[in-house]
């Protein structure tokens, strides 16, 4: 991962197949959410938990998130 503040998640760290990246690939690679796991719109977000579609990300940022 890179080094520093920024969140940034490098494609080569995505890919290398270890670590907890992996999920996040394999939800970005499927496109679907990490969190509730259905199909993600254009506005899916990246985040320091996974790869998540907008709402669910919304939610979670707001504290009101329930599986789906």
């Amino acid at each position: 991962m890179k080094n520093g503040t920024s969140r940034a998640v490098l494609v080569r760290d995505l890919f290398r197949g270890d670590g907890p990246f992996l999920s996040i690939a394999d939800d970005f690679a499927e496109q679907r959410c990490g969190f509730c796991h259905q199909p993600v719109d254009e506005d899916a977000r990246f985040t320091s938990g996974g790869f998540w579609c907008s709402a669910c990300a919304v939610a979670i940022a707001a504290g009101t998130a329930h599986h789906g």
